[in-house]
């Protein structure tokens, strides 16, 4: 699993920008609360739709996380939803800070081996959908 995530995180090109624990926070947390109560995102940062991926069970939304005074990737947030209990999880994929990447990593080894394998081939549509925008068919 580690090494789809960082396979994940060289799609998208890590820059030398680091996501910063604050960020990490706001994306695993602070994200949803403004979301479920109707509040503005967090001041200096734009969050833009990047892909959803859907299996029988689950649904993977992911979105980009950029600082709006350069429009640089922060990070980007995974919402994933269990179609079968309704749960909902919210997750940061840092970018550059191996320190948050391993605290991503405990939490997908919290999930159980279905949500785990899903979340694998919902990686590697992501991986295909950012394939098709970094080089488009001429």
């Amino acid at each position: 699993m580690k090494k789809i995530t960082i396979l994940l995180l060289f799609a998208f090109g890590i820059t030398r920008a680091q996501t910063t624990t604050d960020e990490f926070n706001y994306m695993s947390k602070g994200y949803e609360i403004a979301v479920s109560s109707g509040m503005d995102i967090k001041k200096g940062y734009v969050v833009k739709d990047l892909t959803v991926y859907n299996s029988d069970s689950y649904t993977f939304d992911y979105k980009l996380f950029l600082r709006e005074s350069n429009n640089s990737l922060a990070g980007v947030i995974l919402k994933a939803t269990s179609k079968t209990w309704s749960n909902v999880y919210y997750l940061a994929i840092p970018i550059n800070n191996q320190e948050l990447l391993t605290y991503f990593n405990t939490r997908l080894e919290l999930w159980d081996e279905s949500m785990v394998t899903a979340y694998s081939k919902s990686s590697t549509f992501l991986n295909s959908e950012l394939i098709k925008f970094y080089n488009p068919s001429k």
